[in-house]
Parts: structure tokens; C-alpha cells; sequence
């Protein structure tokens, strides 16, 4: 399984590891003989030796590669995982922690084995292990070749959670020629490092973080244990008055709360939709959502949120879902400047993909009234006949 993208979206270029990676391609271009296939002699003092370290060699070591596919699987990681950790470090900050990670994933290496390593993979473990950290819900696009050749997408925390016990499985069984110990001791650095910068607040914390993800599931896990003992929302409540005129009051011998769980959890979703749009991680924000409109039906978020939530869901083929999100649009934010290009798509999504043509005719009738755009008042008026043919038709 190679991963081969995310649908983490960029706030900034991330010119620093665009740099490492050229640097690191540069560096194999150098060093490398085509022809004998192996590293040419002069570059052999640049390799770390653990019984004979040199101060440099913890620097120049984590630049060199082997082979060929050696490069190429370290800067497919670097390419999927880096761009994300420097955008959120900063240029200054991502290059410090890359290089530190390298330096400290030898120092790994050198604890436990004495034989010459080289490579940029306990740097790039540790860029894995901060995204563990940072972005745990990130869907990633994965490649698996074996007997077919096909794609699939899954989260960054299930992906990255079996690289690293597949790297701590494989370093009990002495390595193989591949530096382990170095992965590992780089994967621990970055856990630590995203962690302890979350703690202390140096990075913005988010919903989304895996701190934010663990605490989350131990309070849904408390709340499915109370609903199983039994616990009622509304227990603190007892009626009053006479009957026909029965009111609700506020029992004196219940304990006090102030929002039942759904309602807890609805607030709680509502923030963490809101940091992940501002974060653009909007196939997080899409998972919140869906499970915000199953607590309760006719929530709607703020006009850009709503409308970022919406158009996610089409891109990802959801149409009833997206359907949804953009009706309860319409209801509420029908004063948008571009309502006509919402119901143009309500118009598609009904006609095309939901079999709901009757639906989708009114939606691009309404969208004609408004749309100024001649290229999308065609196609909306070429919609609306064919499904007033198919109509005319069944």
C-alpha cells in the first residue's frame, strides 16, 4: 500500500519541503553511479558509522539513498506527509523539526546497531509521526498493488498507526538491512514533539487533533455507558399543576444539569465543524456534519460553512446527503448573492442523480429566474427539458 495523496488542503506553498525534497534528488543524482548501480566511493565517508560518528555525518547521512526505489518510496511519504506538516509548522520550523528528526532517528539507529546507515527515512518518520498527531482524520488516497492494481481511501490514524507497529514488529527481527530502530526512534520524536507543542499551546489547537479525537471517544464512551444504566435527560424534570394544565418544573432532588447529551454533543459538533473549515479539512468537516443533521434534522450552520459542508458532499458523490445540505441552504440563507447557482445544482442533483425529476424541474425553474450567466441559464434550461421530455415521455 502506497500512499499517494490526502485531502488535506493547503493553506500555503510549502516551499521548505518542496526544497527538501529536491535537495534529497539533487544529493542521489550526485552521489550515484547508473552504471555499477551503488553510491560512487567518495560519498562513503558522508554515511553515518555509529562505532566512528562524525559531528557532520548525523547531517549528510539523512540526504543519501541506496537505490533508486529507495528515493522514490521516501519521497513518496515525504511528498504526502511533509507539505501538510509544514504548513502547519512554518517554513523555519518544519526545516528545524525535519532536521532534528534526522538526527535524532540516527541516534536511534546508533543505540541499538552498529552497522553504517543512510537515508532520509527516520526524518520522514518523524513528519509521520507529527501527522499522526496533527492530522489523525485526514483521509488518505492509498495505492495497493498486489495481483490488481486499485485505490482506496482511509484514515491517516489507521494507516500510519500500522506503519508504525509494522516498523517496531519488524525491528525485533534484527532489521533485515533496513535501519528499524531509526524509523521507530523517529516516529517517537514526532509523536512527542506534536504533542508537547499542542500542550503547550505553541500550535493552535484543533478539533481534529488526535488529542481532541481520544478525549471525544472516552466521552462518547461515557455517555453510551450512562444510556445504558438506564439514564434519562429528563429525569430532573417532574410534572406540576392540574390536570389539562400540566406543566414541566425542575425536580429539587435532581442532580443539576443544564443540557441533555445529544444537546452537549450538537454544540460540540457545531465547534469542530467550524475549526476543520478553518483548517479547509473538509472531509472532517463532512463527517461532523452528517453526524450533526442525525442528532437533529434541521440544523443548519453559518452561510460559508453550510455552503463549503454542501458542496464537499456533491464533490464526493453524496448526493442525497449533499441534496440536503443544500435545501436547508436555501431555507436559510435564501438572501445569497448566488442563490440561482444553488438551485441549479439542487436542479442537477434532483434530475440526474436522485430520480426525482418533478423535484428537480422546480429547482431549475427557479434557478432561470435568477441566474445571470448565459452559460449556466442554458444549461439550466437544457436541463429542464429533458426532464420535461422524460416526463412528457413515461
Amino acid at each position: 500500500m502506497i500512499p499517494i495523496g490526502s485531502d488535506y488542503r493547503m493553506r500555503c506553498v510549502p516551499v521548505v519541503n518542496y526544497a527538501l525534497i529536491a535537495a534529497n534528488v539533487l544529493v542521489f543524482l550526485m552521489s550515484y553511479d547508473f552504471e555499477t548501480k551503488s553510491l560512487v566511493a567518495s560519498v562513503g565517508q558522508l554515511l553515518l558509522y555509529p562505532t566512528n560518528p562524525q559531528l557532520y555525518q548525523f547531517f549528510t547521512s539523512i540526504f543519501l539513498h541506496g537505490s533508486l526505489m529507495h528515493l522514490a518510496g521516501n519521497m513518496i511519504f515525504l511528498w504526502v506527509f511533509g507539505n501538510a506538516i509544514n504548513d502547519r509548522f512554518g517554513h523555519l520550523g518544519y526545516a528545524a523539526f525535519y532536521l532534528a528528526g534526522g538526527v535524532l532517528a540516527c541516534l536511534g539507529h546508533m543505540m541499538f546497531s552498529g552497522a553504517p546507515v543512510l537515508g532520509a527515512s527516520g526524518a520522514i518518520s518523524a513528519v509521520t509521526g507529527a501527522y499522526l498527531v496533527l492530522f489523525p482524520l485526514v483521509r488518505l488516497r492509498l495505492l495497493f498493488v498486489f495481483y490488481l492494481i486499485t485505490t482506496f481511501q482511509i484514515s491517516s490514524m489507521y494507516f500510519l498507526l500500522f506503519s508504525f507497529l509494522y516498523d517496531a514488529f519488524m525491528s525485533l527481527g534484527g532489521g533485515g538491512g533496513v535501519a528499524y530502530e531509526a524509523h521507530l526512534s523517529g516516529y517517537i520524536f514526532g509523536i512527542g514533539v506534536a504533542t508537547l507543542l499542542l500542550v503547550a499551546r505553541i500550535l493552535p489547537r484543533s478539533s481534529f487533533d488526535l488529542l481532541n479525537v481520544i478525549r471525544s471517544a472516552h466521552r462518547r464512551g461515557r455517555y453510551r455507558r450512562m444510556a445504558a444504566q438506564g439514564y434519562d435527560p429528563f429525569s430532573r424534570f417532574v410534572a406540576t399543576g392540574e390536570p389539562g394544565t400540566t406543566r414541566w418544573a425542575r425536580s429539587r432532588s435532581a442532580e443539576p444539569s443544564v443540557l441533555d447529551s445529544n444537546e452537549i454533543r450538537e454544540l460540540e459538533l457545531r465547534r469542530e465543524i467550524s475549526d476543520a473549515c478553518k483548517c479547509h479539512d473538509l472531509q472532517a468537516a463532512v463527517v461532523r456534519y452528517i453526524e450533526l443533521v442525525s442528532i437533529n434534522s434541521k440544523a443548519v450552520l453559518p452561510l460559508q460553512e453550510q455552503l463549503d459542508v454542501a458542496n464537499q458532499l456533491m464533490h464526493g458523490r453524496r448526493y442525497a446527503d449533499a441534496a440536503g445540505a443544500y435545501e436547508q441552504f436555501c431555507k436559510h440563507h435564501g438572501k445569497y448573492e448566488r442563490m440561482g447557482e444553488i438551485y441549479l445544482l439542487l436542479g442537477l442533483l434532483y434530475g440526474r442523480y436522485l430520480n426525482q425529476p418533478r423535484r428537480g424541474a422546480e429547482m431549475l425553474q427557479s434557478a432561470i429566474e435568477r441566474l445571470d450567466d448565459p452559460q449556466q441559464s442554458s444549461l439550466a434550461r437544457d436541463e429542464l427539458a429533458k426532464l420535461n421530455t422524460e416526463s412528457d415521455g413515461s
